[in-house]
């Protein structure tokens, strides 16, 4: 095919594939642009979806952890949970004749736990109001910092 053999077989192949080795630069970048793109979207999706839905759910758990205990053993344990995977903002002893808002009062203390995170859907710091079985279980709560 070839009249010359001087030509060596690099030159050859260029001749032949010439038209796709010009692309070759094109497709790599064009890859790569991709690539990148992929790479910022799925970092994107990847924190909404830690802050929009694992985080609530974490908090919504750990509310009904602390209101759903009936020993002391149980409420110390939720605290613990409220200490450990949360930032408590704030622990409120209200007064014995105060009653939680969908109607059940409490025989003795009511603790208002308060995290320092928010929702992101009400912008509001996630909040429960608990009655207190036993006083000892509040200094799980209380941090040296």
């Amino acid at each position: 095919m070839w009249q010359n053999e001087s030509i060596s077989i690099n030159r050859r192949s260029a001749l032949l594939w010439g038209h796709r080795l010009n692309r070759i630069p094109h497709m790599i970048r064009r890859r790569k642009t991709l690539a990148l793109g992929i790479g910022f979207f799925g970092a994107v999706i990847l924190f909404m979806g830690y802050h929009g839905v694992f985080v609530p759910l974490k908090f919504r758990y750990l509310i009904d952890r602390v209101e759903s205990a009936q020993t002391a053993a149980e409420e110390r344990r939720a605290f613990e949970l409220a200490a450990d995977w949360g930032r408590v903002w704030e622990v409120d002893r209200l007064k014995p004749n105060a009653s939680i808002t969908n109607g059940q009062s409490s025989g003795g203390y009511l603790v208002r736990l308060e995290w320092l995170e928010s929702s992101p859907y009400s912008g509001g710091a996630y909040v429960v109001y608990r009655p207190l079985i036993d006083t000892n279980n509040l200094k799980v709560l209380y941090r040296n910092y």
